[in-house]
């Protein structure tokens, strides 16, 4: 397997676990200690993975907690291969040129390998994903960043509050890409005020809203309403689901 190709796996499973060893590596990918040394070196230079003792973390993870420890939210990894689908289905509906509003998430996350490289314009309220953009972009052509102020929500690497949200007001999108907590008969839920407001803001000034959920989120209601099913225009998933919602098209990631 080329370097590349070795090392963008090695990315790949870093974002899921946080944190990985040499010897997980030689065991996962069957190389050996010293290979697996110079990519974690190779990476490592290039800022996109932190050393460790005997292994690398997750540059993502920098500064969020005294003990280092991942966000919450990202050391939640359910159905990653359901969200990586969900992400890639969800990509393909961006065209060159266009404005995208991503909002924060583990899948949204993921959203970020596929637009990155791409001659788009984000808008985000996430620290993780900017930073993970940032990470994968190789050349000068890649995404523009827009970054929002505000308040960093503990844990999460989300600016909210009155400056997220009024930073967000600002900008006009063709496609903001949502995160949900979960989905009911009403629409969809998210498990805070501060996290809703800005994504309700990102619905108000985009002409096409598009919600990524999986289907672990179905039947579950968390605290605050975020939006009605007619306030969203695509939901993109990776299961049919047992009633139509009433308004979005329903995009079922790796279906024919």
């Amino acid at each position: 397997m080329h370097p590349t190709a070795r090392q963008r796996h090695i990315l790949d499973l870093l974002e899921e676990v946080g944190e990985l060893s040499v010897q997980e590596v030689c065991r996962g990918f069957s190389l050996s200690p010293a290979t697996v040394r110079r990519d974690f070196s190779t990476l490592s230079r290039q800022g996109r993975v932190l050393k460790s003792w005997g292994g690398i973390r997750s540059a993502a993870a920098v500064g969020y907690a005294r003990n280092e420890m991942l966000p919450s939210f990202l050391r939640n990894t359910k159905n990653p291969e359901a969200k990586e689908a969900i992400a890639r289905e969800a990509a393909s509906l961006v065209a060159d040129g266009d404005v995208v509003a991503v909002d924060g998430g583990t899948t949204t996350l993921r959203l970020a390998r596929y637009l990155a490289n791409r001659p788009v314009r984000i808008v985000t309220n996430s620290i993780l994903i900017a930073h993970r953009i940032e990470a994968l972009r190789s050349g000068a052509g890649g995404a523009e960043i827009f970054l929002t102020g505000g308040l960093v929500y503990p844990s999460s690497g989300l600016l909210v509050g009155p400056q997220a949200v009024a930073n967000l007001q600002q900008y006009h999108s063709n496609w903001a890409f949502l995160s949900a907590g979960g989905l009911d008969a009403g629409g969809a839920t998210n498990t805070n005020q501060l996290v809703v407001e800005c994504e309700r803001a990102m619905i108000q000034n985009c002409r096409h809203a598009v919600l990524l959920a999986d289907r672990t989120k179905w039947k579950c209601r968390d605290m605050v309403r975020l939006c009605s099913w007619q306030e969203l225009d695509i939901l993109v998933t990776d299961a049919e689901p047992e009633s139509p919602p009433p308004g979005p098209r329903v995009l079922v990631a790796g279906a024919p």
